[in-house]
């Protein structure tokens, strides 16, 4: 049984539940900025949300990299099993 379908899928619906907070996140500060401050506060408050969006984006990378690495390893450990 192949479970490459299953893990992809996994991963694209977590990445798409991060990339939607990171947007509702993104865009409730910035109307609360509009709100508050006017253009200039509006125009910070999306630059931090695109500086935190790129955080948890480098971070979802790194993280389907470590998983890419310990199947990669596992099935590697499967195919040619130590010789005694």
């Amino acid at each position: 049984m192949d479970d490459k379908p299953k893990m992809r899928s996994e991963v694209w619906r977590d990445a798409r539940r991060g990339a939607g907070w990171a947007l509702g996140v993104g865009g409730v500060v910035s109307v609360a900025a509009l709100l508050r401050g006017g253009p200039r506060e509006t125009i910070k408050a999306a630059m931090k949300a695109g500086m935190r969006g790129r955080e948890v984006a480098a971070e979802l990378g790194e993280q389907v990299q470590d998983l890419y690495a310990e199947a990669r390893s596992e099935r590697l450990a499967d195919e040619d099993p130590p010789e005694t």
